[in-house]
């Protein structure tokens, strides 16, 4: 099966070296500030969608912060990304069952 990339994403080396350039800018989430580590601290996200005609240019990328709890994802970038798709924020659980907001 041939690799298809007429999607518009960015994958492989070039989204390697465009996430490490976007974080070396500012190392630290666009929406809470925390600080984030490279390269598993954050994910790169469209200010725009792709989607919706935004492209993969610098000035729409930016770091948006992620974290695993309890094996599940969750951060600014979770969060982010429901509210574009107009999802509801849901509770998440830590190791001993408590709801962690």
């Amino acid at each position: 099966m041939p690799y298809d990339n007429n999607d518009g994403r960015l994958r492989g080396r070039k989204l390697q070296a465009t996430r490490l350039r976007i974080w070396s800018k500012d190392p630290h989430c666009a929406k809470c500030r925390r600080l984030v580590a490279f390269p598993h601290g954050f994910e790169l996200d469209h200010k725009k969608a792709v989607h919706q005609e935004g492209g993969n240019e610098d000035d729409n990328l930016q770091v948006l912060c992620v974290t695993t709890v309890g094996g599940t994802k969750t951060g600014c970038h979770i969060d982010k990304t429901a509210g574009d798709m107009g999802y509801k924020k849901r509770a998440v659980f830590d190791g001993s069952g408590r709801v962690v907001w």
